[in-house]
């Protein structure tokens, strides 16, 4: 019978919680990846309707990069718990550059 995912006992040199969560990265592929967008867009939304709430106004790009700022730091976490590749750090801080150059040619105030 072929082995489909490894388990908790594949990885006998990792400590604590970790083997679990090598065995979800090894069988499902982009979990993590997949966690990341899903936070992303929590904190955009929450971002977003916060400010709406608080000023009255809608501000997109305030949303945008804070919730890239903070991907950028969880995405390391994870890159460093070798739960990720660094390309996606790469990728959510590239994001992030773009989002705040927007934010800075458009800053009318």
């Amino acid at each position: 019978m072929i082995q489909v995912c490894k388990t908790i006992a594949d990885y006998p040199t990792a400590n604590g919680s970790m083997a679990f969560w090598f065995s979800i990265r090894d069988c499902i592929p982009f979990a993590f990846e997949g966690l990341l967008l899903s936070i992303f867009l929590v904190l955009f939304f929450g971002n977003y309707y916060l400010v709406k709430s608080r000023t009255g106004r809608a501000k997109i790009l305030i949303a945008l990069l804070s919730s890239s700022i903070i991907l950028v730091i969880l995405s390391s976490l994870l890159a460093l718990a070798q739960l990720i590749k660094f390309i996606t750090v790469i990728f959510w801080a590239f994001i992030a550059i773009i989002i705040y150059i927007i934010f800075l040619l458009s800053d009318n105030s």
